[in-house]
């Protein structure tokens, strides 16, 4: 019994840390993609490297960054409703709902996040190629869509985070029957 106390106790302490850590980032994500793209051209090459797969340019004109971050927005979206979709997860686990209706639908929510996770990055990405070649002359800018080896990997997860949902959902209507049985 004392273990048992023990564990609701660790689960508790760290959802109420998760819950925190996901509030926080709910008020500083979305700063990060507007410095990034406001001071473009003043960071370090590594750190520009992180805004494209390959290549990423010394400096780019305010256009350019303009469609970057444009392209970007639908993504922050996801990532704020996911974050706040944490939130709410580990508020039920912070205060002792771990298998309830509640915790199913984040769980649901969270799943179809991740499949909208997957569209906003392809079309991030089809923005980050037009903003880097906007600027260059006819004939020479591009346009790319394309679906790579992580995004079929998010999708997996995302159906595997939907499956989980599903099987939440019918022991909890277990649960609910077996309450009900005398």
């Amino acid at each position: 019994m004392k273990k048992n106390k023990e564990n609701e106790l660790k689960i508790r302490n760290m959802s109420r840390k998760l819950r925190n850590l996901f509030h926080v980032g709910l008020y500083l994500f979305p700063a990060i993609p507007i410095l990034y793209w406001l001071f473009y051209n003043h960071l370090s090459p590594m750190m520009q490297a992180g805004g494209f797969e390959c290549g990423a340019p010394a400096s780019l004109a305010a256009n350019s960054r303009l469609i970057a971050f444009a392209g970007g927005i639908p993504a922050i979206i996801v990532i704020l409703f996911t974050l706040n979709s944490l939130k709410a997860l580990f508020s039920f686990y912070e205060k002792g709902i771990y298998f309830q209706a509640e915790n199913v639908k984040q769980f649901k929510v969270l799943g179809k996040l991740a499949v909208w996770g997957v569209l906003t990055d392809v079309v991030n990405e089809t923005f980050l190629i037009l903003a880097k070649t906007i600027n260059n002359p006819p004939g020479e800018k591009i346009l790319a869509i394309g679906i790579g080896s992580d995004h079929v990997k998010l999708m997996v997860v995302a159906c595997i985070i939907m499956l989980i949902s599903m099987v939440m959902d019918e022991g909890r209507k277990i649960k609910d029957e077996n309450q009900l049985t005398v």
